[in-house]
């Protein structure tokens, strides 16, 4: 806004100069401007009725560097003829309703010591060719104007500059705070719709601003809270689902034991197995999507070096190599579900897992390291997807439902992150998290 009114200004400014420019006149069109012509008719009936001690009066607070007047008992007298001056004469005693005999012009050659020009200091290159417009008054003596072509420059002719840029510099100013105070809602509005779209973090905005303006403030704080109320009952009902569907699964697990075919019972235990882990991820899933976890001001690499040590408690090789003492805010617990799904995979996948955590000018990344095979190049990107599952030769062993890097990929996203995977050559596989602080 500030850089369009600057513009503006500019321009505006330049069109003038340009104007200006174009408007300059010539001696002799100086000489019968109807400014000049005015302020003449103007003092004349004045200067016809002071006495000759107010008339040296009137010379010396009338005249300055650019409007010099002298009272003498002649014309002003020049060796230099001019061939257009008796036109001149006659335009002039017309415009000022006097005889022609009463007005006489004199081109002049001016020196610093003329008229009042002493006043000009280095304002003005001497000598100065100019005019000299001599009018009779009514006591005999003679009123000499001189005229010179005006100098383009700021400090005498362009006083309308100054009171043009203040015009504008108010304007702008009275502008921008009332465009400020009309956007303020639209501006916190906006602020609002991307926090809740990055964390689903309810935000009530201030209804104010226009009726249109108000009523699509309170749209937007009604669609919050719907939103969050449906993902709320999405995951309390799935939480239920979970919850109810135990007491038949270990109603069948018990009439399972009851087989005489150890075959089948082995195979019936182990559907109900897959039943309850298809359950618990579906609900882990759901409760990664879920923001309305409050944001904690943390010390991450704490908590990253207390997930590393849980994991090498019970033998797995797992080490934290990160930098210490690195602070964010974020959910502690969807988080550290995150980083616990990542390690589990490494260690499932790789046997053996680093966790490093780096401080960058932007943010911070963490980096979960294995050993293991690695993901096919052209499977990177989609293996993030909700149920998408790599070949039945490497989930043979480990099972999976194709949750696990769909909850990372939604927790991170949800704090404002990013999350991507990378091969090692030869062997390995890093998932790399890259948050803003």
């Amino acid at each position: 806004m500030i850089l369009v009114m600057t513009i503006s200004l500019s321009l505006l400014l330049l069109a003038f100069f340009i104007v200006d420019i174009l408007q300059q006149k010539n001696l002799p069109e100086t000489a019968i401007s109807n400014t000049k012509l005015t302020k003449l008719n103007s003092l004349l009936p004045i200067i016809d009725i002071l006495t000759d001690s107010q008339q040296q009066q009137f010379q010396d607070k009338y005249s300055s560097c650019h409007e010099g007047y002298v009272i003498t008992n002649k014309p002003f007298q020049s060796t230099q003829s001019y061939s257009d001056a008796k036109k001149i004469e006659k335009y002039i005693s017309q415009y000022l309703a006097i005889t022609t005999n009463s007005v006489k012009i004199s081109l002049a050659t001016f020196q610093q010591k003329d008229f009042s020009y002493d006043k000009c200091g280095t304002t003005i290159k001497f000598p100065l060719n100019g005019m000299v417009i001599s009018l009779l008054l009514e006591n005999g003596k003679w009123l000499n104007a001189e005229v010179h072509e005006h100098e383009w420059h700021l400090r005498e002719i362009h006083n309308w500059l100054f009171w043009t840029l203040l015009a504008f510099v108010f304007i702008a100013a009275v502008s921008i705070k009332l465009i400020s105070h009309l956007t303020k809602p639209l501006t916190q509005l906006n602020n609002a719709a991307q926090q809740f779209a990055k964390g689903l973090e309810f935000s009530k905005v201030e209804e104010s601003g226009s009726p249109d303006l108000r009523q699509s403030i309170k749209s937007f704080n009604e669609m919050q809270q719907a939103v969050l109320t449906a993902l709320k009952n999405r995951t309390t009902t799935l939480a239920a689902i979970s919850h109810d569907i135990r007491t038949p699964l270990t109603a069948l697990r018990l009439k399972a034991e009851l087989l005489d075919d150890e075959k089948t019972k082995l195979n019936f235990v182990d559907s109900i197995n897959k039943i309850e882990k298809i359950t618990a991820s579906g609900l882990n899933f759901l409760k990664s999507d879920n923001k309305t976890e409050p944001k904690k001001k943390i010390n991450l690499s704490a908590l990253l070096e207390s997930e590393c040590f849980d994991f090498s408690e019970l033998k797995h090789q797992v080490a934290y190599i990160g930098s210490y003492n690195i602070k964010v805010e974020c959910r502690p617990i969807a988080f550290s579900r995150a980083i616990r799904n990542l390690i589990e995979n490494a260690i499932k996948y790789g046997e053996n897992c680093q966790v490093d955590l780096v401080e960058m000018p932007q943010g911070i990344m963490i980096k979960i390291i294995d050993s293991g095979p690695g993901i096919p190049d052209d499977e990177l990107s989609t293996v993030l997807e909700p149920f998408y599952r790599l070949s039945k030769a490497r989930e043979s062993v480990q099972g999976g439902f194709g949750l696990g890097l769909a909850i990372v990929k939604n927790i991170i996203e949800g704090h404002g992150g990013e999350f991507w995977l990378e091969n090692i050559k030869p062997n390995g596989l890093m998932a790399i998290i890259k948050l803003p602080y």
